[in-house]
């Protein structure tokens, strides 16, 4: 197995902690970060995941590691970015339960799945170097969805009971969640989380705010 360039996360709840009151963390400091500080370690983690992925795959295209070690690396890779993401959504490893991981598990299938078909297509040639790079980058923005997932069920444990999608204002946005975010505030589960159900997939810059109260439902 191929190690990582970057250190793997540090546990959340190791230097920071998750006031349940409030929903949100405080640092060591007992200052709260925003949920923009909290998404920006997200984009962190994509970025170093994506640096990884991209290194894996440049070795398999310069014939420096077989395929099978390609994927064994990247799967190792990619599950512990989404377990990190998905614990940080829910607010930490101690907030973690059976459901939170048989979700994580249920998410990590789907992309293995993916991968196989990847590696398929490495080993037909039907892909090209660049369009390896390029797609291998999909998997790393991928675990943004895993954070959202964790965040909803975050949550909907604390009453909250109504999402609204929002659009990042410095990101392009496809039809589809330009249609979302129009359909104001709705019942949690009536909406896709980032990243799914829409053109952008994997690069969604959408993120969601959640509401307690009544709300009207929305087909979309």
């Amino acid at each position: 197995m191929l190690s990582p360039l970057s250190d793997p996360w540090p546990r959340m709840d190791a230097d920071w902690t998750y006031d349940p009151l409030v929903g949100r963390y405080r640092r060591p400091s007992g200052k709260f970060m925003s949920e923009k500080a909290v998404i920006a370690l997200v984009d962190g983690r994509i970025v170093e995941l994506g640096k990884d992925l991209r290194r894996f795959t440049r070795m398999l295209i310069d014939g420096n590691i077989t395929l099978d070690q390609w994927q064994g690396s990247v799967r190792e890779a990619l599950k512990g970015a989404h377990i990190q993401a998905t614990v940080l959504g829910h607010g930490g490893r101690a907030r973690m339960g059976a459901r939170e991981y048989g979700r994580i598990g249920q998410r990590l299938r789907a992309e293995y799945r993916y991968l196989q078909g990847f590696a398929g297509d490495v080993l037909a040639g039907r892909v090209s170097a660049p369009m390896a790079l390029a797609r291998i980058q999909l998997y790393a923005e991928s675990v943004r969805g895993s954070y959202w997932e964790g965040t909803t069920l975050r949550q909907e444990k604390q009453g909250y009971s109504m999402m609204r999608r929002r659009l990042d204002p410095q990101a392009a946005h496809c039809n589809d969640c330009l249609r979302y975010a129009g359909a104001g505030l709705v019942p949690i589960g009536s909406l896709p989380m980032p990243g799914q159900r829409c053109e952008c997939r994997a690069r969604c810059r959408c993120f969601v705010e959640y509401k307690r109260g009544a709300g009207i439902n929305v087909t979309v």
